[in-house]
């Protein structure tokens, strides 16, 4: 019997809702990149970058091409990442925030094993994981697939070598 050829995109029959047909150009995009994929979502104000930036991430992870996600974004966007992924997606992401950090930690069966290696799908506020503490462990131990939000708040800076944006971007740039 002939076999049905393959979905353009494998992960379509995974996600609750359906796409606008702009949504997927990014998605199109991302695909025609060699590895390592980078793309910047740009798009106006309530078009849909993030759930852009999700059809990309369930892509991968379709294809295996990552072995997990780790979206860094401002604090008040992580309860929206968090929400967007299990709705939209059913991808349950752990928010990594200095309130629920030692319970987080505390569900790691293996001592010394950083949050990043434990949960394969994680979301945490870029101000907090740009401290020294847990920059170092992201950076070893982050997944195949990083997605940054708000990314224009970790762009090059002009002036002083401590400041907030100073730290995005160079965690951003590692």
């Amino acid at each position: 019997s002939a076999t049905a050829p393959p979905l353009p995109f494998r992960g379509m029959g995974r996600i609750r809702f359906s796409p606008k047909p702009y949504q997927l150009v990014p998605l199109a995009m991302a695909l025609r990149q060699e590895d390592p994929i980078r793309i910047l979502i740009a798009d106006g104000v309530g078009v849909g970058k993030t759930v852009e930036a999700c059809l990309i991430a369930g892509e991968l992870i379709e294809r295996g091409k990552t072995d997990g996600l780790a979206v860094l974004c401002p604090s008040h966007l992580c309860d929206q990442w968090q929400e967007e992924l299990w709705d939209k997606f059913g991808i349950r992401a752990e928010v990594i925030r200095p309130s629920n950090i030692t319970e987080l930690e505390r569900r790691i069966p293996s001592e010394g094993v950083s949050v990043f290696k434990h949960f394969r799908f994680t979301i945490a506020s870029i101000d907090y994981v740009k401290s020294d503490r847990y920059m170092a462990s992201l950076l070893e131990d982050a997944p195949g697939l990083v997605v940054v939000d708000e990314a224009h708040t970790a762009s090059r800076p002009h002036g002083a070598e401590d400041s907030e944006t100073q730290k995005r971007f160079r965690l951003v740039k590692a």
